[in-house]
């Protein structure tokens, strides 16, 4: 063996240095989803955009329609009361888990009038509750004070029965 060829296990060795790095950075949502934030934020509103090809109706809005090369730009503001298309029930907490909620609670897709995709949130309730649901069940946004500009901005959901009170 040259001295120019090593041992394959030799380059390979790992060092593991213990320590914490802070990474902060900023994150740019881009104009659309940027938008959608922002009125969350400031109007606790519900924004969708019409794609000018299927009249599909995406919230979250999305820049691009997915059925055709064609920018979505006719954005509207969602009102009524959302209701549950699907969802599973969480029972252990993941690394990401908001601050101030347990489990369980419901990773949920949910339906706003006038939407064609679902918005993906979580419902919060007692076991019981969330063991109950059913698609089409009437939910309630509970808002997060003070709202920041994120998704968060939606607390999360309750079941319409229960009041708003999780």
């Amino acid at each position: 063996m040259s001295q120019d060829q090593e041992k394959p296990a030799e380059r390979r060795a790992i060092q593991v240095l213990p320590g914490e790095i802070d990474n902060d950075y900023i994150w740019n949502p881009g104009p659309v989803i940027g938008r959608f934030l922002t009125r969350l934020r400031d109007d606790r509103e519900i924004l969708a955009v019409r794609c000018p090809r299927t009249s599909r109706v995406f919230l979250p809005p999305q820049a691009w329609s997915p059925a055709a090369p064609v920018a979505m730009d006719r954005y509207l503001t969602l009102q009524g009361q959302p209701t549950l298309s699907a969802g599973t029930v969480v029972d252990r907490a993941p690394w990401n888990l908001p601050e101030g909620l347990k489990p369980p609670y419901m990773l949920a897709a949910i339906r706003f009038p006038g939407a064609d995709t679902d918005l993906i949130h979580l419902v919060v309730a007692s076991r019981a509750e969330l063991m109950a649901l059913q698609p089409g069940a009437a939910l309630q946004i509970r808002w997060k004070e003070p709202r920041s500009g994120t998704i968060r901005d939606i607390d999360f959901f309750t079941p319409a029965t229960t009041g708003g009170a999780a």
